[in-house]
């Protein structure tokens, strides 16, 4: 069973694994609601979603800020009643904090502002949607909630230390909310790319220009496992941790090297 005529709402949709999940959505006839802070880049995410038929929605909003969120709910509660998925997506990377160089922080460079910033976005974020989300999903009387996860979620990593903690924290907010949620017929798992990167920023770009043989996915790859989890209406696969990767695998969706990112 597909997402049509459901409104998915995915946090950080401007670009990257947002922008791809909120477009694959809306050409699976869902209604997008389209969050960041950058208003232009989900404008412009919304217009294309509404040319393939959807009624996409643009909000700007920081997910760290809990007036932020309530007025993101209290706008998707105005336009539409109610709420069927929920995807946390934005996220802050290492290379997002500190002097912005690098991927990699040493601890012992490592600030207080470099710990909250990733916890903040990456855990606080999907706390406080998911808290003030739950009630215009219980509307629906079904629902799913799919956060995006990382490598990091699975294994500690140097240099990577606010990033992994709050991807490992993300996973088990996920484990608890599918026990919780159970009796609200609302599943709650994870999704992550897998055994490669996504291409998403200028960085990664760089890199691949530089050595062609390197692996990175194109963000749309998350696309078709987040639909199997939409799918899942409150039965079923429910407080798991997937990777796109071995997921299209799986289901035959291609290898990696139909995914694979070309520049």
């Amino acid at each position: 069973m597909g997402p049509d005529g459901k409104i998915a709402l995915v946090t950080g949709a401007g670009r990257g694994i947002g922008r791809a999940l909120a477009l694959g959505f809306a050409k699976a006839g869902a209604h997008p609601v389209v969050v960041s802070r950058t208003l232009t880049e989900i404008e412009s995410t919304a217009r294309e979603g509404q040319a393939v038929g959807s009624q996409a929605l643009a909000i700007q909003a920081d997910v760290s800020q809990p007036d932020d969120v309530r007025r993101m709910v209290e706008t998707v509660a105005d336009r539409f009643g109610h709420l069927d998925i929920l995807i946390n997506n934005a996220a802050l990377r290492m290379n997002q904090l500190g002097d912005k160089s690098s991927y990699y922080i040493p601890f012992m460079n490592l600030t207080l502002g470099d710990w909250d910033a990733a916890i903040n976005v990456n855990l606080r974020g999907p706390f406080l949607c998911i808290k003030e989300c739950l009630p215009l999903m219980q509307r629906s009387g079904v629902g799913t909630i799919i956060n995006i996860s990382a490598g990091g979620g699975k294994k500690g990593m140097a240099g990577r230390v606010p990033y992994c903690a709050s991807k490992f924290g993300l996973e088990a907010l996920t484990q608890c909310l599918a026990l919780e949620f159970q009796p609200y017929n609302i599943t709650v798992n994870s999704l992550s790319p897998g055994k490669h990167s996504i291409l998403s920023d200028p960085e990664k770009i760089a890199q691949l220009k530089e050595n062609p043989d390197l692996i990175f996915l194109r963000p749309e790859i998350m696309v078709p496992p987040a639909l199997f989890l939409a799918s899942q209406n409150g039965r079923g696969v429910t407080g798991q941790h997937i990777e796109a990767t071995d997921w299209i695998a799986q289901n035959n969706h291609g290898t990696v090297e139909n995914w694979r990112a070309r520049i």
